[in-house]
């Protein structure tokens, strides 16, 4: 029997040796694994838990604060309609003074004709005549008169009246201001311990799926390598002339795998306050069509459930939004945003709890918050604050 050159038997061994290779690997990978999780879910849960109770500890606040905010946006409109009616009134005022300097200067130059003169008692005396008549004018032309001062007590008034609507909406600004420093110094602080957790825990779940999927790459072609090891042997008694293909490169993904259907998960994933203001009375006679959800600015938002993002837009009341049609059927508006999250574009796929954006205050909303409507497949919008009142 011949024997193998030394460089025969080397080529033969090849296969056999790198399927051990790739053995080795997964055992060092293995071993490099963390020994224990620093976060379990249940802290994350638990986290999520005291979340939940500062909500309920600041509905009172929140309903304080929407009332004075509703309260301030009357006043400011109050304050535009009485400016305007005092530009009103002070025209009246300066045309009732015309017209009353037009009557004096009419009685002025009828009293330099000689009929009425006489009546005060004749001569040239035309000064003592010009001057009874320009007195008597409150008893000759009361139309006139009463023109006029009409016209200062509507000015007066509404002055009045503008001064008070003034001091009303300084004071409901300050209280205003109060308020919501108030609510967001809670909610910064109940965020700061929520994050922390939260954090770690999205590393060591973005770290678990990485190495699930380099361990499935890596079995796949370890289970390539090895058949392609036997089949070698087998044909070619090991003869020089096989090869071995060296492993791919290992590409890792972090994305979220979707959720069970019907998941529905917060879509703020943070400290948050909100209560039920659906079909609350709204500035310019609207009513509220969703539920404002009062967190920190930029605090992350999520998809409410597994869909699709379709209409990110901007809109000079909701500022920027977006809409994801859930596979529910339902949709769901994101209103007011800081910004969209990488990646986030009309037809992309999202799972429950994957980030979308970031709150805001864009638009017409006065602190940050997210306001978030629920649209029925049929078009019709209903009230969304029982879903999250349950799942946040």
């Amino acid at each position: 029997m011949r024997r193998r050159a030394p460089a025969e038997a080397g080529r033969a061994l090849a296969p056999a040796a790198a399927a051990m290779v790739a053995l080795i690997l997964l055992a060092v990978t293995a071993l490099a694994a963390p020994a224990r999780a620093v976060v379990t879910s249940q802290e994350v849960e638990e986290a999520r838990q005291r979340l939940r109770a500062v909500t309920s500890q600041l509905q009172g606040e929140v309903t304080r604060y929407e009332e004075a905010l509703l309260e301030e946006s009357l006043l400011r409109e109050r304050i535009t309609r009485i400016r305007v009616d005092l530009t009103g009134r002070e025209r009246e005022l300066a045309l009732a003074r015309t017209a009353a300097r037009a009557r004096v200067a009419e009685m002025y130059m009828a009293a330099g004709s000689g009929g009425t003169i006489s009546l005060l008692g004749g001569g040239d005396g035309r000064g003592p005549a010009r001057l009874a008549y320009l007195d008597s004018v409150a008893l000759t032309d009361r139309e006139v008169v009463n023109r006029l001062e009409q016209a200062r007590r509507d000015f007066g008034r509404q002055q009045d009246l503008l001064t008070a609507t003034l001091a009303d909406q300084e004071r409901v600004s300050a209280e205003l201001s109060e308020l919501v420093d108030g609510i967001y110094a809670e909610l910064e602080a109940a965020d700061r311990e929520y994050r922390t957790v939260k954090q770690e825990w999205d590393l060591q779940e973005a770290e678990r799926i990485r190495r699930e999927e380099e361990e499935r790459r890596r079995r796949e072609w370890l289970a390539t390598s090895t058949t392609t090891a036997a089949t070698t042997t087998t044909a070619g008694g090991g003869e020089p002339g096989t090869t071995t293909t060296a492993p791919a490169p290992i590409t890792t993904t972090t994305t979220l795998p979707p959720a069970p259907p019907g998941t529905l998960v917060c879509p703020v994933d943070g400290a948050t306050t909100f209560r039920d203001s659906w079909g609350e009375p709204r500035p310019g006679g609207r009513t509220h069509t969703g539920v404002d959800m009062m967190a920190t600015l930029g605090t992350p938002l999520v998809a409410i459930e597994n869909g699709v993002i379709y209409n990110p837009n901007w809109h000079y009341a909701g500022g920027i939004g977006l809409y994801i049609k859930g596979d529910s059927g339902d949709s769901w508006y994101y209103a007011h945003l800081n910004g969209y999250a990488a990646g986030i574009q009309a037809g992309t796929r999202v799972a429950a709890g994957q980030l979308v954006g970031y709150v805001g205050e864009t638009g017409n909303a006065a602190s940050p918050h997210l306001h978030l409507a629920r649209i029925l497949s049929g078009g019709q919008y209903v009230n969304p604050y029982p879903v999250v009142a349950e799942i946040c």
